[in-house]
């Protein structure tokens, strides 16, 4: 409407038009959906500002290229903020992220103990990073669990396990917990 107003002559708003927002909004605020906030789904971080998370580390870990680290971190922070509202405004439910959390959690340790097993105990490192990147490419293209059913956002499962990741509760690597903890460590402690 703003538009249509700023623009002398421009298009007029059918209701057809007006109908769809509306429907769109209601659909978003319906009892198995939560909204999703458009100056959040617009985000485009810098992938610098988040070069030293644990996430990203985890990606370089596996060799995952700078473009993916990109839309990596611009799907953490999508979520991360969008998560961060939705618990600011209270429209979350008594312990639903904790749930959600832990099916995420629970289909990525499915597939990390079949990798884990597949390899075996004489992989090479090349082996490791090439399953590593068959996970994470599971969680970039697959994994696509809600936290209600209504929701349809690609960017807060990506993000919400982006956000795992960083806290070290998954991981792609096989060894990624001893490998970022030697990262980690200062160089005088050994």
């Amino acid at each position: 409407m703003i538009e249509q107003m700023r623009t002398p002559g421009g298009a007029p708003i059918t209701g057809e038009e007006f109908d769809q927002i509306f429907s769109d909004l209601r659909h978003q605020f319906g009892p198995n959906n939560l909204p999703i906030d458009p100056d959040i789904a617009d985000l485009n971080p810098e992938p610098a500002e988040s070069a030293d998370k644990m996430f990203v580390r985890q990606l370089d870990l596996i060799g995952v290229g700078s473009e993916r680290i990109r839309l990596a971190v611009r799907d953490y922070v999508r979520a991360f903020n969008q998560r961060s509202r939705w618990s600011e405004e209270k429209l979350l439910r008594v312990g639903e992220l904790g749930r959600y959390e832990r099916r995420l959690v629970e289909e990525w340790q499915a597939r990390f103990a079949d990798m884990r097993e597949d390899l075996g105990d004489d992989a090479t490192e090349e082996e490791m990073k090439r399953e590593a990147k068959l996970i994470y490419r599971w969680v970039d293209r697959e994994a696509r669990a809600q936290i209600r059913t209504g929701l349809e956002e690609v960017f807060i499962p990506k993000g919400s396990y982006h956000m795992l990741a960083d806290e070290l509760r998954v991981g792609w690597h096989p060894d990624f917990t001893a490998r970022l903890m030697a990262l980690l460590e200062p160089t005088g402690a050994r």
